[in-house]
């Protein structure tokens, strides 16, 4: 039997991102629960670095304890623990403009279509969501997927020079090993390095 192909997921630049978000709020083809149920979902995970289905589990209070304190606690079902996530002050920004107001309550923030506030939106339905929409943009042939928010932002902490157990941390990996096949390095990455050597 033939091994199936594991392709290569491309990065989000930050001009790719603004022109997911200006094409997202410029399309008045699609309804407006779900461009805005899509507009949160891109703008936490690019600036959480988070998996869709650990996004999926978000309450309003969850949401209130990471903007007031610029973290919160999330369980891992991939790891099967607890770890923390943390905003940055322009990452609170963002998302507080996406939000018209955030209840302080235990309601999930993403929910199914029937609108039941204590049923989360399946994440399997998520990630096909967010990844059709991202066809949409880039085109059907595009790399960038669901997951390459949070490769982005490992990788950008990567090349910024942040130590690799700091981002292990961070991210939640129990293996350091996986954390370095997440993180990808651009042309423009590898030109600089070769730069400052030449």
């Amino acid at each position: 039997m033939k091994k199936s192909i594991k392709k290569v997921k491309d990065n989000i630049t930050p001009s790719q991102y603004k022109l997911l978000i200006s094409s997202l709020k410029g399309n008045d083809n699609i309804r407006e629960n779900r461009k805005e149920r899509l507009l949160r979902v891109f703008v936490l995970l690019y600036n959480l670095g988070i998996r869709v289905n650990e996004l999926s589990q978000f309450t309003y209070n969850k949401l209130n304890d990471l903007l007031d304190n610029g973290k919160t606690i999330i369980t891992s079902h991939k790891q099967g623990s607890e770890k923390y996530i943390y905003i940055t002050e322009n990452g609170k920004k963002e998302i507080i403009k996406i939000f018209d107001s955030i209840p302080y309550s235990n309601d999930y923030i993403f929910v199914s279509e029937r609108g039941n506030k204590k049923n989360t939106l399946n994440p399997i339905s998520m990630i096909a969501d967010v990844n059709k929409y991202l066809k949409f943009v880039f085109g059907a042939n595009t790399r960038i997927s669901s997951h390459s928010f949070r490769q982005t932002l490992i990788s950008n902490l990567a090349t910024n020079g942040v130590n690799t157990k700091i981002i292990q941390n961070l991210i939640g990996h129990k293996s350091i090993n996986t954390t370095y096949r997440y993180i990808k390095t651009t042309e423009t990455d590898i030109m600089k390095s070769l730069e400052m050597v030449r």
